[in-house]
């Protein structure tokens, strides 16, 4: 993917479904500023792996409940916290 506006609508119809969520979590999107975007079945707990403020973490270990996270810390101390819905 190019890190570029003007590129943005090929790079999205250009997307390739993903391989299967597994222990090492896998990114989905990434900009010069940090993961924006994963999945897996084990929640990042590696903090300074460069994972952006606002990056997203979709927990698909196949059991309900906590599935969607937000990193509220920083690139190089994440903090990873359900959303829920009131």
């Amino acid at each position: 993917m190019a890190n570029n506006r003007e590129f943005l609508g090929r790079d999205l119809n250009e997307m390739r479904p993903a391989p299967a969520g597994t222990t090492v979590v896998k990114v989905i999107y990434k900009s010069i500023d940090g993961i924006l975007d994963c999945y897996g079945k084990t929640m990042p707990a590696d903090g300074s792996a460069g994972y952006a403020i606002g990056c997203t973490f979709r927990h698909v270990d196949g059991t309900d409940g906590s599935a969607l996270y937000v990193n509220e810390g920083t690139a190089t101390s994440s903090d990873f916290n359900l959303i829920t819905v009131a």
